[in-house]
């Protein structure tokens, strides 16, 4: 009688053992899909933001060159100074600094004067550089969400 309990236990064991492979590996599938539709989407995505950009870039260049010297100088200013930069650049970095100060107060005047001749007023131009920093940022996202989504597949 014990070796009967024994062999129907063992039984019951290997068919829930196929049940729960059976289930793990349909779960897989499942996920393996859903990431790589979800790559897809985001790749899409981001193909879209940047021929919207593109378009946008053409339409109103001028915008899309103070959105880009905006960026530029946001992330300038987020990287460290170190020591050594100081010793070595230091008295070229300030000079470069006063160059660039007068070079962008021109480069400002005339790109004030461009888009007043073109029709543009600053309101105009603001929003495109903010409807492009977010494009770039939404893009940015999206990136970011796919490749954690690999990653996280690559680890299972």
């Amino acid at each position: 009688m014990a070796d009967t309990l024994r062999s129907k236990a063992s039984e019951h064991y290997t068919k829930a053992r196929k049940k729960a492979a059976k289930a793990l590996a349909e779960g897989r599938s499942k996920a393996v899909e859903t990431l790589d539709s979800g790559a897809k989407r985001a790749r899409r995505r981001a193909e879209d933001a940047k021929q919207r950009t593109a378009r946008g870039v053409d339409a109103n260049p001028l915008a899309a060159v103070a959105g880009g010297l905006a960026i530029g100088a946001l992330l300038a200013s987020l990287l460290p100074r170190t020591a050594r930069e100081d010793k070595y650049i230091g008295p070229v970095s300030r000079t470069v600094k006063s160059t660039a100060k007068g070079a962008a107060k021109v480069a400002g005047t005339v790109a004030k004067a461009e888009m007043i001749a073109l029709g543009v007023n600053s309101g105009t131009a603001r929003q495109q550089v903010r409807d492009l920093a977010g494009k770039i940022g939404k893009a940015a996202t999206s990136a970011r969400t796919a490749a954690v989504k690999t990653l996280r597949k690559d680890s299972e």
